[in-house]
């Protein structure tokens, strides 16, 4: 049976276009990059370890920085 996905956060605009996802740990360090090209985009992070993260989202409106958690 294969395993699920550990999905650590749905990011979703309204009808605003998603180019880059960059995800970083507490020290900075870019740890998962994604370039979804839609307006919702899911941050699948089966490799990261349990912490803290921070969430660049870039879309054409500007750029927005969210926290995430891992359990």
């Amino acid at each position: 049976i294969p395993t699920q996905p550990k999905i650590i956060g749905v990011i979703e605009t309204q009808n605003i276009e998603i180019s880059t996802i960059n995800v970083f740990d507490v020290f900075g360090k870019n740890v998962l990059s994604i370039a979804p090209k839609s307006s919702k985009a899911t941050i699948e992070g089966a490799n990261l370890t349990t912490g803290l993260y921070f969430a660049e989202i870039r879309t054409a409106s500007g750029t927005e920085t969210v926290k995430l958690v891992k359990r």
